[in-house]
């Protein structure tokens, strides 16, 4: 069964050959790329190959940020712009212009088959923006903010807001939100998991980029 319909056979050899090794390696690296199977991590960096070919401002055989930009917004739903640059910065500190082959992959293994902790531990990377450990209440300011649809009293309401977080996720009342406080928090109520902003795609998203890209294409 070919890969992908759009590529003829010798593209296609080529493509598995300069990718096996890879594979190989993310398949023996655990957590949730460990739940793809061998063709679904080929089906993956084929995304990632089109991705590259596609890509404009693409270079050293590596997918700008602006392209996985397209891609969170297009196919995975996170359209907020601010959202999106923590979501960048979560995945390699926001220092880099491209997207690694490694990376993509480690970023939809956990969009598609994350467990509860990887997705705890991504969300408190994206909200942990000092990235120092600690989410303070300043940070809290920041990331809730977007959540107050009000057009008055804005600042009293999203100081309301943070009063009730903090409540609800500093477990040990020292004032700031550790990655355990949000854990915690988080492992005994999951609905907590994104309270502080979106960063991770819908589940209607995430099954519908699986049907489209996870799934061999045959003519």
């Amino acid at each position: 069964m070919n890969l992908d319909a759009t590529l003829d056979s010798a593209e296609e050899a080529r493509f598995l050959s300069k990718v096996g090794g890879l594979v190989k390696r993310l398949a023996r690296s655990g957590g949730s790329l460990a739940r793809f199977t061998h063709r679904e991590l080929e089906l993956v960096l084929l995304l990632y190959y089109k991705l590259l070919k596609a890509d404009p401002d693409g270079a050293g055989g590596l997918v700008s940020r602006q392209q996985l930009t397209t891609v969170l917004d297009t196919a995975f739903g996170i359209t907020d712009t601010v959202a999106v640059r923590r979501i960048h910065a979560a995945l390699d500190g926001g220092t880099s212009a491209h997207v690694t082959p490694e990376t993509w992959a480690r970023l939809v293994a956990l969009f598609v088959r994350g467990s509860l902790e990887e997705r705890v531990r991504h969300c408190y990377a994206v909200y942990d923006t000092q990235r120092d450990g600690l989410i303070r209440r300043d940070q809290l300011m920041v990331l809730l903010r977007d959540c107050v649809r009000q057009e008055e009293g804005v600042e009293e309401a999203v100081k309301d807001l943070v009063d009730i977080v903090t409540t609800r996720l500093d477990l040990d009342r020292d004032g700031a939100i550790s990655f355990e406080d949000y854990r915690q928090s988080v492992l005994a109520e999951p609905l907590l998991l994104e309270c502080l902003g979106q960063a991770l795609p819908d589940r209607r998203h995430v099954e519908a980029f699986a049907m489209t890209f996870l799934v061999p294409r045959e003519v």
